[in-house]
């Protein structure tokens, strides 16, 4: 940790930052994928002759990719803001004890607001 004890060092950050980047970039190109996949099936089923099964097994999977889509979108939010306060070096301070939070919690959940307290 460097000198303030309520924030990481520069190296540890810079860690951090390169974490969830990773993790935006993948998924960005998740969502990329599934909107790409959703379009050519929109795409097939209306070039094609199916019958009624076909068609609701087409819409239960397209119910499925939007939740996916938005559960990604969600997580992107998350690491971009995640990202904002590595910027404004409020990151890995938990926001309602002011400690910072264990190292082990933010590489598990890079996008951690709060540590856990374990109770023994």
């Amino acid at each position: 940790m460097s000198n303030n004890p309520k924030q990481y060092s520069k190296t540890k950050l810079a860690n951090f930052k390169s974490i969830i980047s990773a993790n935006l970039a993948k998924s960005e190109a998740e969502i990329q994928t599934l909107k790409g996949n959703q379009k050519g099936q929109k795409e097939q089923i209306v070039n094609t002759n199916v019958d009624f099964n076909e068609n609701s097994k087409h819409f239960q999977q397209q119910a499925k990719n939007k939740l996916l889509i938005r559960r990604l979108q969600d997580k992107s939010r998350q690491l971009r803001s995640a990202l904002q306060r590595i910027e404004n070096k409020t990151y890995g301070i938990c926001e309602r004890s002011g400690n910072l939070i264990r190292e082990e919690r933010l590489l598990a959940m890079p996008t951690a607001k709060f540590d856990i307290i374990r109770k023994i």
